[in-house]
């Protein structure tokens, strides 16, 4: 029990008699219930109510608990300070952040965790989520617990970021009125989870096309563009206590612009290798750091984000050939693409890597709200 549903506990008992001469004042102005017996049994039905209220308006439902009893084999965990989440080797793990408060994965998500936990079913697949509860009529959870190692851990962010450097942009929340506040959190809280524990990063509009190589993709940012003008904060991996992390966070911390939207992702990974490593824009080649990896952009997003309207166009075994060649991953760019038509029984080039590496999310996808 919640120390917030003790006190309501507490507080509805110690007013027993307060409610009881409330009772007796509407009984005698109203002339109604005069039976004592009767009386007392609807006090107590009220006090009933009352805990019910304060009971399941205080987070009072375990979630792990609840999936269970509906037959749930999947993994929810809270988030607790040096819980599970960040011990043994968190660096291998994959993780992910939805941090719109939605309590479900959508169909385009889903089918991102999902091709990535089929094709590296020895890693672990970390989803977080915000929300205060799970909604459990989507199909998400029924999809996903196929696959043991992807686990949901729940977040209360203020919780999350207590007692880290980023607590105060958090608390005082000048990031709530920006219009790019959900874009800020998700880039602050990633950057946070790599400070806990480490481990691959990826948004959530990625579909992943095979075995994610361990010893390529370790200490690595991907190159956004063949142009390469930025480097992305969509994919990338750092270990535990690597020097950059820390780097990242001091300049989340002494430089949070409200207004802007590429700043504190894309914008400040590259500055940074910029001043650190020496990379200069347009030369893949310059980096001097050994302790980081740049890779070219097509291993994650071989169609550009100004090209993210050929994702709908049809597949041809040559366009196929092109952009599977050496990638690991396509970034769908959901920032543009989340209001496209995808047919999922269609010749488009999403479609057809959806039913390939996420085909459960894709057998199922009449039954996701739209």
């Amino acid at each position: 029990m919640s120390d917030k549903t003790h006190k309501g506990f507490k507080r509805a008992f110690n007013n027993w008699n307060d409610v009881q001469l409330m009772f007796d004042d509407i009984t005698y102005r109203y002339g109604i219930c005069t039976n004592w017996k009767l009386k007392n049994v609807l006090i107590c039905l009220v006090l009933v109510a009352i805990l019910f209220v304060l009971m399941f308006s205080s987070g009072g439902r375990d979630e792990q608990i609840y999936a269970r009893e509906l037959g749930l084999k999947i993994r929810i965990i809270k988030w607790l300070p040096g819980g599970e989440t960040e011990r043994g080797d968190s660096n291998r793990r994959i993780f992910f952040h939805e941090t719109s408060g939605r309590s479900d994965l959508g169909l385009r998500q889903t089918c991102t965790v999902e091709s990535a936990a089929k094709n590296n079913p020895g890693r672990p697949i970390q989803v977080f989520m915000t929300a205060d509860r799970l909604d459990y009529s989507s199909p998400w959870l029924e999809i996903l617990q196929t696959y043991p190692q992807v686990s949901i851990v729940l977040v209360e962010p203020r919780l999350y970021f207590a007692n880290t450097p980023l607590a105060d942009w958090y608390n005082e929340g000048e990031w709530r009125t920006s219009i790019y506040n959900i874009v800020h959190l998700s880039d602050y809280i990633r950057v946070l989870t790599l400070l806990k524990g480490g481990g691959m990063y990826m948004d959530l509009d990625f579909v992943s096309l095979k075995p994610f190589d361990e010893k390529l993709l370790w200490n690595f940012f991907n190159i956004e563009t063949a142009e390469m003008k930025l480097l992305s904060n969509s994919v990338l991996h750092l270990e535990r206590g690597h020097r950059l992390i820390e780097e990242m966070i001091h300049r989340l911390v002494k430089y949070y612009d409200v207004d802007d939207y590429m700043w504190h992702g894309p914008s400040m990974i590259s500055n940074i290798m910029s001043k650190f490593c020496g990379v200069k824009r347009g030369q893949p080649n310059s980096n001097n750091c050994t302790d980081v990896r740049l890779l070219p952009h097509y291993n994650f997003a071989p169609i550009s984000n100004t090209e993210w309207e050929t994702l709908f166009s049809d597949a041809t075994p040559e366009n196929l050939a092109e952009i599977k060649n050496g990638s690991y991953g396509v970034h769908c760019w959901g920032g543009k693409s989340v209001g496209h038509p995808l047919d999922l029984q269609s010749n488009q080039i999403y479609a057809v890597l959806a039913r390939e590496h996420c085909p459960i999310t894709v057998a199922r996808a009449n039954d996701f709200v739209s």
